[in-house]
């Protein structure tokens, strides 16, 4: 190819910007990429803002390129379209995300009809463009990019109109909340106090718009706060980024992630402090250790005992005989709570900060049989299904949680409960069942006084 022919290719300059050739590619790189979220925009999710232009610059650069790299270039932008996606609905830095690809050995991503189908129509597209590019590949070459440019910019500029604001950068300069923070469970308070401290995240659970399908969730939260001796609190917080940016918010109160705690370092979290300040420190979830390198950085925010899915089959194996989830395999948080209820009545001559991250409400999830919603049936609690089915695994845990804050031979234990992150839907109707950037939380405030407050002095 002369250097001329390549300057014409990427200038437009001295072909017809709208002859038929032009209007073809225009047609292929430009509309053909972004047609089928076009026709689902109306009622899915799927922000790409990015996606349009670069399918649009991967076919301008199969005409420069030798033929052999037309497949490449379309699929790597079809991959990249697919990652920005996730990136998007998921709310993970895109550091995080690349990071992330380490961990897919611990994962099983096909068994998610969805996911595959969804991931085969972006390759067959990517395929039937590079096809096309390659038949017409003379015309193409002496066509004008103008109206691709200008059809992907547009349809940027939609994907930003239509998707923006479900995914923008979660509470990002709304200023920083926790949990923690707002219901006064400080390191210095919780030891004064000398309670139990039972932290729940729940995974996917943000706030709810409506208060009654919070109270089809939460209510048996309420009902033992009104039978037993504690006091019940609600609020909302915001939330920023994805699940590990979530426990650097309610366990070491400032933004972060994973990687913020990798480098080896005693940081001053809730955890390290209330060991400092004589509690057992324990955390609990029921996915392998291996994922975002918990096994590393747990110890590192003060955790002393750590049980994983490799633990706890080892320590639990007929208490956990089931396994939940499609592509987060892992244990059922249903039996999980037996679990954790047995180390919070166990005796101990010292208080316990216990934490637990639930796990079978990732996304893609695995609907209940015969749930206690009746979310496929005539009469659902909650009137989106998928919303519904969801709830139903919260309520699982709100449940579970209830049963553990009544049980006779609980001691005095504070229990705060807070989702982790928005619910990572792609219905829209789905999505406005939700406050957008911010999770509900919910505290049970044990009011008994049986245990000895701890020294405020570190040890």
């Amino acid at each position: 190819m002369t250097r001329y022919t390549m300057h014409r290719i990427l200038s437009g300059g001295g072909f017809q910007p709208f002859s038929v050739a032009s209007l073809q590619l225009a047609l292929v790189i430009g509309i053909l990429p972004n047609i089928m979220f076009l026709v689902v925009m109306p009622f899915f999710i799927a922000s790409r803002l990015a996606s349009p232009l670069l399918y649009a610059m991967a076919g301008l650069l199969a005409l420069l390129l030798p033929r052999w790299a037309t497949f490449p270039l379309l699929f790597a932008a079809a991959v990249s379209d697919l990652m920005l996606i996730v990136v998007g609905a998921f709310h993970l830095k895109l550091t995080s995300a690349i990071k992330s690809i380490s961990y897919l050995s611990t994962l099983n991503p096909t068994a998610s009809f969805f996911y595959l189908a969804f991931a085969a129509a972006l390759l067959a597209t990517a395929g039937l463009i590079g096809g096309l590019l390659l038949r017409y590949r003379s015309q193409f070459r002496a066509a004008s990019p103008t109206p691709a440019a200008i059809i992907a910019c547009l349809f940027a500029l939609l994907d930003l109109t239509a998707n923006f604001p479900y995914v923008r950068a979660s509470a990002e300069g709304l200023g920083f909340q926790s949990a923690v923070n707002q219901a006064g469970l400080s390191a210095d308070i919780v030891a004064r106090r000398g309670h139990n401290l039972f932290i729940v995240v729940i995974e996917g659970m943000g706030a709810f718009a409506a208060e009654n399908d919070r109270e089809i969730v939460a209510g048996s939260l309420k009902t033992i706060a009104a039978r037993y001796p504690y006091e019940f609190q609600h609020g909302t917080s915001f939330y920023n980024g994805s699940t590990t940016d979530a426990e650097s918010r309610e366990l070491c109160g400032k933004r972060g992630d994973f990687r913020t705690y990798l480098p080896d370092g005693h940081y001053p979290c809730l955890p390290r402090q209330l060991s400092q300040l004589g509690y057992r420190t324990i955390s609990y979830h029921g996915f392998s250790s291996a994922m975002f390198e918990r096994q590393r950085w747990y110890p590192n925010i003060g955790f002393k005992e750590m049980n994983f899915e490799e633990e706890l089959l080892a320590q639990h194996a007929t208490l956990l005989p089931s396994r939940c989830g499609s592509v987060f395999p892992g244990l059922c948080d249903s039996e999980m709570a037996e679990v954790i209820r047995r180390e919070l009545i166990a005796p101990s001559n010292t208080p316990k900060m216990v934490y637990w991250l639930t796990l079978n409400s990732h996304i893609p999830y695995v609907p209940k049989a015969n749930g206690s919603l009746d979310c496929t049936g005539d009469r659902p609690k909650i009137d989106e299904k998928t919303v519904c089915e969801l709830a139903e695994y919260w309520k699982e845990v709100m449940d579970a949680v209830a049963g553990i804050a009544s049980d006779p031979a609980l001691p005095p234990t504070d229990i705060l409960i807070v989702g982790d992150h928005h619910t990572p839907l792609w219905n829209r109707r789905a999505k406005n069942k939700f406050v957008l950037n911010k999770v509900d939380w919910f505290l049970l405030r044990s009011t008994e006084r049986r245990h000895k407050a701890v020294s405020s002095t570190p040890s």
